[in-house]
């Protein structure tokens, strides 16, 4: 199972993690799997998150002993799965991914996209979670068939897009049927799938509490300079125009009616037949 580095393209640098690692302190990086009483709170987040990791641990299928983990994050699921006797192996192009996960597991990690891969196989299990929509469909078959054992399996979590005109919300996340059809063509059997997409509900609305809550902390804090200084004001709205109406117009992927409406968060655990 060797190890790879990303040849000539620019090695990824994922800010999202810094923030949610270094500003809000959240060792995982995915929706989580919320109970519907839980309030919207940084503890009950954490809490959401942890149940959606032992949720894939515990959808880990008898027999399995090597696994691969592409998109690893901050290595916080491989080193659960270490700690449950796995032998783990984590794959990331993304440079603060590596760093994270170096400090955190004992184990290989892999410095390299999934489709531009150069290992050697030999797994039981490959692992992506939320990782999935970042990687050509048909790469993420036609790869993981290569790399994993007779009989191994293939575990999929991730958002999907159901409905392709709805705007920013479709531009993200593979299109669910052209998923199932690649898929159903190629040499895995769904093994078990589950749609979670209303346990991941409150992540949005946590979210969105929070971006309201930064708009009007800026709004109080430019306040007093905008009532002084209206000219100046006018034109740093000019020149900030583009980042503003593009903020804007993301406002809606926070929108967990819409986000519902427009994708579908599954998860699908796979075994190779061929």
């Amino acid at each position: 199972m060797s190890s790879s580095e990303p040849a000539t393209e620019k090695a990824k640098n994922d800010r999202a993690l810094r923030f949610y690692r270094d500003v809000l302190g959240l060792e995982r990086l995915h929706y989580g799997m919320w109970l519907p009483d839980d309030p919207l709170t940084m503890e009950a987040l954490q809490a959401a998150q942890k149940r959606y990791e032992d949720f894939l641990i515990e959808s880990v299928p008898d027999g399995v002993e090597s696994i691969l983990d592409v998109g690893c994050g901050t290595g916080e699921l491989c080193l659960n799965l270490k700690k449950k006797g796995y032998s783990v192996e984590g794959l990331s192009p993304d440079i603060n991914q590596k760093a994270v996960f170096a400090e955190k597991v004992d184990a290989p990690f892999h410095f390299t996209k999934f489709e531009d891969s150069k290992l050697d196989g030999g797994y039981d299990l490959i692992i992506m979670s939320e990782s999935c929509q970042y990687i050509p469909i048909d790469k993420v078959f036609e790869i993981s068939q290569k790399l994993l054992n007779p009989g191994g399996h293939l575990m999929i979590c991730d958002y999907f897009v159901v409905d392709q005109d709805a705007g920013e919300l479709s531009k993200s996340g593979h299109d669910y049927n052209e998923f199932l059809r690649v898929a159903e063509f190629g040499p895995f059997q769904i093994v078990s799938r589950r749609d979670i997409t209303p346990d991941i509900r409150k992540s949005l609305e946590i979210a969105s509490d929070w971006a309201d809550k930064i708009l009007l902390g800026a709004d109080i804090l430019t306040e007093k300079f905008r009532q002084r200084n209206p000219f100046l004001w006018k034109i740093a709205c000019w020149f900030g125009r583009g980042k503003y109406e593009k903020a804007m117009s993301q406002r809606v992927l926070l929108d967990a009616d819409k986000f519902a409406a427009a994708k579908k968060y599954e998860f699908f655990l796979f075994r190779l037949v061929d």
